[in-house]
């Protein structure tokens, strides 16, 4: 019967120490790592581990995600109760501000995501130039502020050249090695890991041949 006792007792403890946690913002919660801003976007590199959660957080800017590997979570908006949210390697999505939540990670598996927040006021809306690169690429969400094209190569497979002209941050979802080829300079080679990304903050023209022995998928977060 004490150890009862002793045992709900730690769980209210906990629970109220959890509630009287105030949010802090984005930039402040440890989990949270910034790797790159500029006027238009700050991106985050999220790494939450198995049993551990973040602190609940503040995002004041709209923002998407995309996900590497699978993970199972817990959800919880500020003054709300836990929700389940389980994520797949590749997923993608995009949530408006303000968003006030926690994560908790009740899996076996690290939770990894790069979280892209969209600087400054809702543009007014706008349409982007049509997919110029094949058959491999597909949108995979679209609104008013951004486009997230979905690019997906197996072995041996290339884009065939083309041209992105929209302001955008590529993202490699997957381990892999790319052949870059351009109409005027030498090719290159490039060795992605799941995270690793680009800006482009102007246009350009390229292939990009999957010279892996995997599959290799990426997403571009084009922005209005």
């Amino acid at each position: 019967m004490k150890r009862v006792v002793i045992l709900w007792i730690s769980v209210v403890f906990g629970t109220i120490v959890l509630l009287a946690q105030a949010p802090v913002p984005v930039s402040q919660e440890p989990s949270h790592h910034l790797k790159f801003e500029n006027q238009q976007i700050k991106v985050y590199d999220v790494v939450v581990a198995p049993t551990h959660s973040t602190l609940f957080h503040i995002h004041a800017n709209d923002y998407a995600f995309v996900v590497f590997g699978d993970a199972q979570l817990m959800a919880q908006k500020f003054g709300g109760q836990e929700q389940p949210m389980n994520v797949r390697d590749g997923d993608v999505n995009y949530t408006p501000a303000t968003l006030i939540h926690r994560i908790r990670n009740t899996g076996t598996t690290t939770f990894h995501n790069l979280t892209i927040e969209f600087l400054g006021t809702t543009p007014t809306p706008k349409s982007l130039p049509p997919l110029t690169s094949g058959q491999f690429s597909k949108v995979a969400l679209e609104n008013n502020r951004i486009r997230i094209v979905r690019l997906n190569l197996k072995p041996g497979q290339s884009t065939g050249m083309h041209t992105h002209s929209s302001t955008a941050l590529a993202i490699a979802v997957s381990e892999g090695d790319l052949r870059v080829e351009y109409p005027n300079k030498s090719p290159e080679t490039v060795h992605t890991t799941p995270g690793f990304f680009v800006w482009r903050d102007q246009a350009v023209t390229h292939s990009l041949t999957n010279i892996g022995k995997t599959d290799f998928q990426s997403v571009d977060i084009e922005v209005k």
